[in-house]
């Protein structure tokens, strides 16, 4: 904590990642959960207190934000201040990564989120997948979308922790999730999951990729004023039936059945679903800035870039 005249006035967590040091081969220290009042000073004491720490465990460089690593909430906005913010995504007003890059950290790697439309999910995603499916029937693979199954659903989990590692892999900054960590994720997700959005690919009855859609509950939840006591909750509950926006949380599929078309049969589905559900928008993200062949994917049915989120390093010597 940093405090002023007994007031405290900022905030930071500073975590070593023995599980990313581990995979990535380095000795990185990070920090998260950052939260600081516009005051230059303030973040230079955050700041200089998480590169002494890192120095003392002999981390030679400090990175984040990542509140606890990049597969939880990461990232300080750089663009799209106007826009409203998506479920399970941070929201940061401008002095924060004003104030990080004028005391020299460097960008390490952006987030990009992109916002999508009704006639992006009715035209042109549906185009491009049933062009995708001639050509995989001709290829003689036999690809099969289908919905969640909440009867089996520790079943389902098991499937995604298969995908997730495998198909993440090689993503930078991946942390491979522990079967602890996927679980714990999934149990706090199972009640506000909405089956009908969320979607396994099989081909040639193998499983080959999920994708995991989420209603934008912060369209109910800003009406809250930050509470959830039993008024709130009922608020909530009629609120939330008005929800038309769609967060794509996450997506996957394995490097063995890339170039088939698999992404898009998936967004296609997951598309169909969300008109159906009264869904009429939604954002897709977060898309690493270097994976060239899905953000030139999203571009190419007419999605726009809504927001970037920046993960910053700096060395400790």
């Amino acid at each position: 904590m940093a405090l002023r005249d007994r007031r405290i006035v900022g905030r930071i967590a500073l975590i070593e990642n023995y599980a990313h040091n581990s995979y990535h081969e380095e000795r990185a220290g990070h920090f998260g959960f950052l939260e600081a009042e516009n005051d230059r000073e303030v973040f230079a004491a955050l700041l200089n207190v998480a590169k002494r720490w890192c120095k003392r465990r002999n981390l030679d460089i400090l990175r984040g934000p990542c509140s606890f690593s990049t597969n939880e909430e990461c990232g300080l906005l750089v663009q799209g201040f106007e826009v409203a913010p998506t479920v399970m995504t941070p929201h940061t007003p401008p002095y924060y990564h004003a104030h990080v890059e004028a005391l020299g950290l460097r960008k390490a790697a952006d987030l990009l989120n992109f916002h999508c439309d009704k006639q992006i999910f009715s035209e042109r995603i549906p185009r491009m997948a049933e062009r995708i499916a001639k050509k995989n029937a001709q290829r003689g693979h036999e690809v099969v979308i289908r919905p969640l199954n909440m009867a089996r659903f520790d079943s389902e989990v098991e499937i995604i922790k298969h995908v997730y590692n495998s198909a993440w892999g090689k993503n930078w900054g991946f942390v491979p999730m522990t079967d602890a960590e996927i679980n714990r994720m999934a149990a706090d997700l199972k009640p506000v999951i909405v089956p009908e959005i969320v979607f396994f690919a099989e081909c040639d009855g193998h499983p080959a990729g999920f994708l995991l859609g989420l209603p934008d509950y912060n369209v109910a939840l800003r009406h809250m004023g930050g509470n959830l006591g039993p008024v709130e909750a009922m608020m909530f509950l009629l609120l939330k039936r008005n929800i038309h926006r769609i967060r794509l949380l996450g997506m996957g599929v394995k490097a063995e059945y890339r170039a088939r078309g698999i992404e898009t049969s998936l967004i296609a589905a997951f598309a169909e679903a969300c008109l159906a559900r009264g869904y009429t928008e939604g954002e897709l993200g977060w898309v690493l800035e270097e994976n060239k062949l899905m953000t030139r994917g999203i571009l190419g049915v007419g999605g726009k870039v809504s927001r970037v989120h920046r993960l910053y390093e700096i060395e400790t010597a």
